[in-house]
């Protein structure tokens, strides 16, 4: 992720496992960082130790449901990662899965379009091509999502990829 030009970047989600090393990351190149997170799943003690002596805010924001145009003036780069994860729960409560992965994801696609962000990228699950044949599994098999929370992913992808084409969202 190295680069001469600096950026601004955005890390949905930047409070759980693999959003605080992201976050990490984009901090030790120098870029300017500003992380969203409901800490449902994230925890803010995971950036411990990351931020301190790096410019980065941090935030408390659900992305389905909170305002987030203030968030987005000036990104460079949104870093997708916010969703509720995992099969099981989601079987239980299929309407939070959907609330956070597809309406979260809707409404961050939505708000880096209006702001005019250069780049996003999703984090996006293998989950949705079910129990495949074929280890590792290519793209081009068959989506066969088996789960709430796998086909709340692909259909976040979906949209990622219709915003994309409609509306030219690099």
């Amino acid at each position: 992720m190295t680069s001469a030009k600096k950026m601004k970047a955005l890390v949905t989600g930047g409070a759980g496992f693999i959003g605080s090393h992201l976050v990490e990351r984009l901090l030790a190149d120098g870029h300017q960082v500003t992380v969203l997170d409901n800490c449902s799943t994230g925890r803010w003690s995971n950036l411990d130790g990351v931020i301190d002596g790096y410019p980065a805010e941090t935030h408390l924001v659900d992305i389905s449901t909170d305002p987030l145009d203030s968030h987005f003036d000036s990104v460079d780069w949104v870093f997708h990662i916010a969703g509720l994860a995992d099969i099981v729960p989601s079987i239980q409560k299929p309407d939070a899965y959907f609330q956070a992965n597809v309406v979260g994801t809707q409404r961050v696609v939505e708000a880096a379009r209006r702001h005019g962000v250069g780049r996003l990228v999703y984090v996006a699950s293998s989950t949705c091509y079910g129990i495949p044949d074929v280890y590792p599994t290519p793209e081009s098999a068959p989506i066969q999502p088996q789960y709430p929370y796998a086909l709340t992913k692909y259909l976040g992808e979906e949209i990622v990829m219709h915003w994309a084409q409609v509306y030219g969202l690099p």
